[in-house]
């Protein structure tokens, strides 16, 4: 092979042309969708099951009830003090007390731009954020970030393609990637943030080894500023990749969707997410699409005025994760990067709103469902447990939140319901907190769950090793092993959002300090709370669930 390759012989056009090109054999094959299929294959079932039970003796049927039964009782049995003792287990006396630290240092580079540092052992290699403020957006425009933010990788520059800008990537880099980030800041003394708090970031997250930190930076400024916005074609396919996946997830992770839109309820935060990744973002997708389609030039103005307006030394910012020797030597190609950048937003830039978000209609707090093609449901209810600027026991009660998660709602909703997943979360910056369950059989049952759910929690008496076993599950979700570049990144998160060392060992003190006392207060609250509802289901599931609700789930149909 290499013989022929060093004397000009082609070697693999010959093979493209032979079994892809002219290859006469193909098949196409165009899938319809059956609208009436999941009726049919109920029908079914239905029809299979009344077969064999027509089938059965009336011993033979008291002996599956009994089974059932005990199945079912099995299923929510607790193991016994004597099984659970032959697991080995770390204790209380194992965890360490004190936080661990990312060590971060903050300079200023040429024009004041800030600089995070971390001096971390990294082999040789410099991970680099490179920060754009996206405040300066109007809200009408966030659904264009992820369609800028791909342009900006796979369009190419006035001069690289959009395959040689990949080739030229992979061959001085170990990889950029641009993204967003949107974190809600936490409150004074480690309280809920304030509704409308936000930081919105565009990410150009690249790494490379250190002697190649120049070629990197100098890729980065060209994507930034020179790349190709005027793609057409390009827009037109990510377009309707978007739109593609978007109706693919509905199907497979309806969950996170759910999630979202019980977000959107409590916080800008979760609306501006809603509209950037969920239910709301796949509509404004299909608008952009056919805007794209019919009138390339008004979506093309709309994608170059946002670049004009981010782009500006003044809402820039740097993290830098690298070896301690390397970050000193960065500093000035940092500079030099800085330098290059434009001063100030274009000339006909959007102009800042600081109080948009303040002003922004949250999602209304009201019961809603979405019918999708599936046999399968995801079932979400929320609400906001704790206030905006309120001080609680954050730690305990997200010990609490998480044992009632893999205890009483897995054995309910995962175990005995059948659902592959069901659980809970606190998120104690927002004051939200979030039942849902995944891929599950059931709707109203999984509702009628979670409203049980404070009863459960506050009649159980926790022994105190079930009470140690959650602290330590708790401590370990919070000490999960980083790589030097995730230290780095959740530095950063720490220092956009406020959270200091002591927030954090205040949080971590009330995890250690976790009582059945804090269970049951925990327990209480939720029982206070007001719940709304978003399910992603079947039409069959909604239509059964709201034949027995006394107010009946409002239906939507989203692909």
């Amino acid at each position: 092979l290499k013989t022929k390759w060093a004397g000009g012989e082609k070697v693999f056009e010959p093979l493209l042309a032979e079994l892809l090109v002219d290859n006469g054999h193909l098949a196409t094959i165009e899938m319809v969708p059956d609208a009436s299929l999941a009726e049919e294959w109920a029908a079914k079932e239905r029809s299979r099951l009344e077969a064999a039970k027509a089938a059965m003796g009336e011993e033979e049927l008291a002996d599956v009830i009994r089974s059932t039964a005990d199945l079912k009782r099995a299923q929510l049995a607790e193991d016994s003090a004597e099984d659970l003792a032959t697991i080995p287990r770390v204790g209380l006396a194992d965890l360490e007390a004190k936080v661990k630290e990312v060590p971060t240092d903050v300079s200023a580079l040429s024009g004041g731009v800030p600089l995070l540092t971390h001096p971390l052992p990294c082999a040789g290699v410099v991970y680099a954020d490179v920060l754009l403020d996206l405040q300066r957006l109007p809200v009408s425009e966030l659904p264009l970030l992820s369609l800028y933010a791909a342009l900006l990788t796979q369009a190419g520059t006035s001069e690289l393609d959009a395959t040689a800008l990949q080739r030229r990537i992979g061959a001085r880099t170990g990889g950029i990637d641009v993204g967003t980030k949107l974190e809600q800041p936490v409150g004074d003394s480690g309280a809920v943030g304030a509704p409308d708090g936000v930081v919105h970031k565009l990410v150009v997250r690249g790494k490379a080894v250190r002697d190649r930190l120049p070629d990197m930076l100098e890729l980065v400024h060209s994507m930034l500023t020179d790349a190709n916005l005027d793609a057409q074609p390009k827009a037109v396919e990510l377009l309707k990749e978007s739109k593609s996946r978007l109706e693919a997830a509905f199907l497979s992770s309806g969950n996170s969707f759910a999630g979202m839109r019980l977000s959107s309820r409590n916080t800008a935060v979760g609306y501006a997410t809603e509209l950037t990744s969920g239910v709301s973002y796949y509509e404004a997708i299909k608008e952009m699409l056919t805007t794209a389609q019919d009138d390339w030039p008004s979506l093309l103005a709309r994608l170059e005025r946002l670049r004009g307006t981010i782009n500006a030394r003044d809402g820039l910012m740097i993290n830098l994760t690298s070896d301690p020797d390397a970050i000193d030597g960065a500093k000035p190609q940092l500079d030099a990067f800085v330098g290059r950048m434009p001063a100030a937003p274009a000339a006909d830039a959007h102009g800042e709103d600081a109080s948009k978000w303040s002003r922004l209609p949250l999602a209304p707090r009201e019961d809603e469902a979405y019918a999708i093609v599936s046999q399968v449901n995801y079932v979400a209810a929320g609400c906001r447990l704790f206030e905006p600027g309120e001080i609680a026991d954050f730690g305990a009660a997200s010990v609490a939140s998480r044992a009632l998660s893999l205890g009483y709602l897995w054995d309910n909703v995962r175990v005995a319901g059948g659902a592959y997943g069901g659980g809970c979360a606190l998120n104690p910056t927002s004051g939200g907190f979030a039942f849902s369950s995944y891929r599950d059989p059931n709707l109203q049952a999984t509702l009628d769950i979670y409203a049980a759910a404070a009863d459960a929690l506050s009649e159980s008496d926790i022994s105190a090793e079930a009470l140690e076993q959650a602290i330590v599950g708790m401590v370990g979700d919070l000490d999960k092993p980083l790589t030097p570049d995730q230290k780095g990144q959740r530095a950063l998160n720490w220092h956009l959002t406020g959270v200091t060392t002591a927030m954090r060992q205040e949080f971590r003190d009330q995890v250690l300090g976790c009582s059945p006392e804090a269970f049951r207060a925990f327990a209480e609250r939720l029982r206070k709370a007001k719940l709304s509802v978003s399910v992603f289901g079947s039409e069959e599931a909604l239509a059964a669930a709201n034949a027995k609700r006394e107010t009946p789930l409002p239906v939507k149909k989203i692909v």
